[in-house]
């Protein structure tokens, strides 16, 4: 089994005519959210204990940070956000010392996204995609 690093991390972007948005830049955070399932209550008068049963799954979510530079642009983030279908977003990783290879290739949609800047610091954008399954 392989052990990922994130140093050499890196990630592409392709929107539902597959233009490329950004390919293979830099990220500065990465993070994946498999969802999540509601409990539901199934407790009645005649039950000695609390019962209950698993819910539907929520949809999967994946945030991406990185520095915000000439890709993505406003006008390509703004694009996305109005778009119909589903973008392809590719997070390649390296593990030992190795070139980065291919993890997740996921359909997905721009949920937001986030542009921050601080004095003495550089602009950064976060990217929060559902992962349409």
């Amino acid at each position: 089994m392989a052990i990922y690093q994130f140093n050499g991390a890196k990630a592409s972007l392709s929107n539902a005519s597959s233009a490329v948005i950004f390919a293979d830049i830099g990220i500065t955070s990465f993070s994946y959210e498999g969802g999540s399932r509601a409990e539901i209550d199934t407790t009645t008068s005649t039950s000695t204990r609390r019962q209950s049963i698993a819910g539907f799954a929520s949809q999967k979510r994946v945030s991406l940070g990185c520095l915000f530079e000439t890709d993505p642009t406003i006008v390509e983030l703004d694009t996305l956000m109005t778009e119909c279908g589903s973008s392809t977003l590719s997070i390649k990783l390296g593990s030992a010392c190795t070139a980065a290879a291919e993890v997740f290739n996921l359909p997905c949609q721009l949920m937001s996204y986030t542009v921050n800047g601080s004095m003495d610091g550089v602009l950064d954008v976060t990217m929060e995609f559902m992962v349409n399954t």
